[in-house]
């Protein structure tokens, strides 16, 4: 709004000394200025939420990012971690953010925010990402953000079963074999000796 008011001073103050310039090159000059020093609308986003692993396993911590930023941050909250509910399979996040719609307020830095959701059991769940921001008259206006399925899989056995080469029947010959061949070795070089 501030924009807006020093934009129209500059306009009129740029107007009256226009007045030695002919009137095509005023109104080129004016229609240039107010065309350029209109306020520009908000860019305000946040591209839909993702987890992070994408296939988590039992015990693996779970995060949710949210790429967006400009005139929208998905959690600027006094709370730290931001609250995760969870009833059955479905989880909850509620993130507190901002939307600024005047240009002005709009200085976030755009880039991809992550928050911990928590380590779950094996099975099938539903994620879903909402967000609550003050409005201009200060109600809450809340919104969901995105709604995320996702399957948490079993721990991989770490177990190893022992795969038996050799019974006590193969162990024996095997013992045989090898003392027969020491022995051969050893007569072969007494003989050379001699």
């Amino acid at each position: 709004m501030v924009a807006y008011r020093v934009a129209s001073v500059l306009a009129i103050t740029v107007a009256a000394s226009l007045r030695l310039i002919p009137l095509a090159a005023r109104i080129a000059v004016l229609l240039a200025l107010s065309v350029g020093l209109f306020p520009t609308p908000a860019r305000a986003f946040l591209d839909p939420p993702y987890i992070t692993p994408a296939n988590p396993t039992v015990g693996a911590p779970i995060s949710v990012n949210i790429y967006g930023g400009v005139c929208d941050l998905a959690d600027s909250g006094p709370v730290w971690p931001p609250p995760v509910t969870q009833e059955g399979s479905n989880i909850t996040i509620l993130l507190t953010g901002s939307h600024q719609t005047d240009p002005e307020w709009c200085y976030f830095s755009v880039g991809t925010e992550t928050y911990p959701v928590g380590a779950y059991g094996a099975g099938s769940y539903i994620l879903d990402v909402e967000r609550r921001y003050p409005s201009v008259t200060g109600v809450w206006v809340h919104e969901t953000l995105g709604i995320i399925p996702f399957i948490v899989s079993g721990p991989i056995p770490t177990q190893t079963k022992a795969a038996p080469a050799l019974g006590i029947f193969g162990a024996s010959v095997l013992i045989l074999v090898l003392m027969a061949l020491a022995a051969r070795h050893l007569c072969s070089k007494m003989l050379k000796k001699r």
